[in-house]
């Protein structure tokens, strides 16, 4: 395991974004998954950022998801402690969903921890919830912050390193 694969989890959590229907559906329901997935119109560098991303404008009331991951620690020589947080938010004219469903940055998060909470494609070991908080990056938007912490290797194992004339070996 190398730090760059650490960061492949952000191309993995696109797609695994992109796959869900319902996901979809609550950050434009104008699209369908296809149109979502189309990589020069649909949802991923327009709603969709692996990184932090702030809209600079508020005329248009869009949802947005945004994600990272950080490497918090590094626990020894073996394992490294990556987090994945994910932001979720909508302007305030979105908030609310049709028919009563309830809040439109809820919905979002509890159908993103359904697709990914406990998910094996992110580290070793199931990927786990740790904490969703209230996260408002500017007037008129609402959201949530959400936390998932995994465990990676740290480095990987190279046979073709010579191993120390004074290091014991048996």
């Amino acid at each position: 395991m190398q730090l760059q694969d650490v960061w492949d989890y952000k191309n993995q959590l696109m797609e695994d974004l992109l796959m869900h229907k319902e996901i979809v559906n609550l950050i434009n329901e104008d699209m369908t998954l296809e149109q979502a997935r189309d990589s020069e119109t649909g949802l991923a560098y327009t709603q969709i950022f692996p990184y932090e991303y702030v809209p600079k404008t508020i005329q248009d009331g869009h949802t947005y998801v945004c994600f990272d991951v950080d490497v918090t620690s590094v626990t020894n020589k073996t394992y490294l402690a990556p987090v994945l947080y994910i932001w979720v938010f909508t302007h305030i004219s979105r908030l609310r969903l049709p028919n009563g469903r309830g809040v439109r940055p809820d919905a979002l998060c509890s159908e993103i921890c359904k697709a990914i909470n406990g998910s094996m494609y992110y580290g070793l070991g199931a990927l786990d919830l740790y904490s969703v908080k209230r996260f408002s990056p500017m007037s008129e938007y609402n959201g949530k912050l959400m936390t998932f912490y995994m465990t990676e290797f740290n480095r990987p194992y190279d046979g073709r390193k010579p191993i120390p004339a004074n290091r014991k070996t048996g």
